[in-house]
């Protein structure tokens, strides 16, 4: 299954990502790419090129780098096509990724190796499902003759395709698949029958499958840890490569082969770049690292479980130290750690689930500085019209109580690459705010902060907003004749891709913001609100469903393992141009629902998308009841 439909963690560090105002130009893949095209005319320029200079009488060991390395370039624009990241325009990004694949391996096309290459990424690890697996295990378990093999991946697919894939594969994949293999079999005899056996060998198979073999090692072999399956640690099945400069560019950017997996749709030259989101969100993750030519690490599995037991539990006992009244209805918590515990980093925005003395379970943002680890602070108001979380905190709970909480989360990250910020909050939204105010002042980020409220009475933290050093940035805004004083059209006049919106407060009052904002021409991308959509409490395990097509009137029976996409092309529908990633994470699979509602499991729908339940991605959401039905 997807990343972003299967692991909390992995899904908070994707929406992350895919909600940086960058995030869009990063991955975006133009009509025609200059680095993608320039691969392809070396592959073909150095190998023909080769051969001609070699009639010329020049050296087959001049001649062996400049043919090796064209092959092994050749690869790089098929596996981009794989995730349509050669070109926006799907026939000529199919097109250059075949006639890229054709050098390397005569008879392969891009839908063919599409199906392979994406059952890889689902799959990182699964011995059964993933058809790259052989080429990380057997070299190991067989060190060093096992590396003979990663000479012919083509005949690994199709052993996998034949052992272990052909029940779930579409019947079109079977056959396209076999007759690759048959053709590219067939090509070859065709050679060594004819009177041109030497030329060939020496001209075309030997450097071809050397070229072959240096993309299964770089590719597939040294890129993930034997064992370690993607369903269950995303982050930890594939290395980073320590790698300089110059083994970097060759690489085409395999040297963060995770950033392929994490993100697939996008290009191999914009690799670096993604590592930079979110704050270095990826660099945060444990993924491991490996040299290039570093033995393979067969114990890595069972030293990251023995980690992995010896981390801090999910959830974290703290003390009640402090409870102040900060406001009228609003209440300050001081948790700090106890049993000299050190409490988990976190970043402007985030919030902690607390389980109150009654089992009741509430989120609350945390409104200190990010730089102080040793307490975390909350603010509560109470809502005598809520569902009794707010009344417990401030009646039952004292100080001194122990209570549970959560690591810290973050849907509301702080995209601290801007030059400029505008905080608005309303009522209680203050308390994310305050804690990126601090982060911002930390930083010495331009930023204004514009709080609104009903009364003075109504501002928490009112003596810390006079006194803390970012005080000069803050304008309050109280209400007047029951309406908020602050000029949107003012505060919001200047709108510029270097500023972000940060908005918090009632679900009215972020319309309200946003719908002034885009009025006054800001990108949606520009304006970031609070959502508490992807935590713990909205997952839930893959159910059974049918998909109803509405154009066709078929019904499509979806299994707990399979996703609509895999329903679809098992049933031989066309779905070649419908998906990308599988992730959840490029938005090419999203399509229209008429009816039905929907499990969202995808990082790339807005909130609003979401709600208005009329569009869903097809690779990684469900329906959360009985069935859907699509305009297909």
């Amino acid at each position: 299954m997807s990343i972003t439909a299967q692991s909390l963690k992995v899904r908070e560090v994707v929406n992350q990502v895919v909600n940086d105002p960058e995030y869009h130009s990063v991955s975006h893949v133009p009509l025609i790419s200059g680095h993608q095209i320039a691969l392809i005319l070396f592959a073909y320029v150095g190998v023909l090129g080769s051969i001609a200079l070699y009639f010329q009488g020049v050296s087959l060991w001049l001649l062996y780098p400049v043919m090796i390395f064209a092959f092994y370039s050749a690869f790089t624009p098929l596996h981009d096509a794989t995730h349509r990241a050669i070109s926006s325009n799907n026939f000529l990004n199919d097109l250059l990724g075949t006639i890229s694949g054709t050098i390397l391996l005569p008879f392969s096309t891009t839908s063919i190796y599409r199906y392979l290459h994406l059952s890889h990424h689902r799959y990182v690890g699964d011995k059964n499902l993933d058809p790259d697996d052989t080429m990380v295990v057997v070299p190991t378990k067989y060190f060093p003759f096992g590396y003979l093999i990663l000479f012919f991946p083509d005949f690994i697919w199709l052993t996998w395709l034949l052992t272990k894939g052909w029940k779930r594969a579409p019947s079109k994949t079977r056959f396209s698949t076999i007759f690759m293999f048959v053709g590219n079999i067939s090509f070859m005899i065709a050679w060594f029958i004819s009177p041109y056996l030497y030329e060939y060998l020496v001209l075309f198979f030997i450097p071809n499958r050397i070229g072959i073999w240096c993309v299964s090692y770089s590719f597939a072999h040294i890129q993930h840890p034997e064992g370690m399956k993607w369903n269950d640690f995303p982050f930890q099945t594939t290395y980073r490569l320590k790698a300089n400069e110059l083994l970097s560019k060759i690489l085409y950017g395999q040297s963060h082969h995770a950033i392929h997996h994490l993100l697939p749709h996008v290009p191999w030259y914009k690799y670096f770049l993604a590592w930079r989101l979110a704050n270095g969100a990826f660099n945060k993750q444990d993924i491991p690292e490996r040299g290039y030519l570093d033995r393979p690490d067969s114990d890595y599995k069972e030293r990251f479980l023995s980690k992995l037991e010896k981390l801090d539990p999910q959830e974290i006992s703290v003390k009640v130290s402090s409870i102040e009244q900060v406001a009228t209805d609003i209440k300050s918590f001081e948790l700090q750690p106890i049993d000299g515990q050190i409490l988990p980093e976190f970043s402007a925005g985030s919030h902690i689930e607390i389980t109150l003395p009654s089992g009741t379970k509430r989120h609350y943002s945390l409104v200190n500085a990010p730089f102080e680890h040793n307490s975390y602070r909350i603010a509560v108001k109470l809502e005598l019209n809520g569902n009794g979380g707010s009344r417990e905190m401030h009646e039952a709970v004292k100080e001194g109580h122990v209570l549970q909480i959560s690591e810290p989360r973050n849907n509301f990250l702080l995209y601290e690459n801007a030059k400029r910020f505008i905080l608005i909050s309303g009522g209680i939204g203050i308390t994310p705010l305050l804690s990126m105010a601090h982060r911002l002042n930390e930083m010495d980020k331009g930023f204004e902060f514009h709080i609104c409220a009903k009364s003075e009475h109504e501002i928490p933290f009112k003596h810390g907003l006079k006194h803390w050093s970012f005080s000069t940035s803050v304008e309050i805004h109280l209400d007047k004749s029951g309406r908020s004083s602050i000029d949107l059209k003012k505060v919001l006049a200047s709108p510029s891709a270097d500023t972000l919106i940060y908005v918090c407060g009632p679900s009215g009052f972020n319309k309200w913001v946003k719908q002034e904002a885009l009025e006054l021409g800001w990108n949606e991308s520009n304006i970031k609100k609070e959502v508490f959509s992807i935590d713990g409490s909205e997952l839930s395990e893959p159910q059974v469903f049918e998909v109803i097509l509405n154009k066709s009137q078929r019904v499509l029976k979806i299994e707990k393992d399979q996703t609509i996409i895999d329903a679809l092309e098992y049933n031989d529908i066309d779905v070649n141009y419908s998906y990308s990633c599988m992730q959840g994470t490029c938005g090419t699979c999203v399509t229209e629902v008429l009816e039905g509602e929907i499990d969202h499991r995808d990082a790339v729908l807005t909130e609003e998308e979401k709600t208005a339940q009329n569009k869903m991605c097809l690779c990684v959401s469900r329906a959360k009841k009985g069935r859907v039905v699509l305009d297909l």
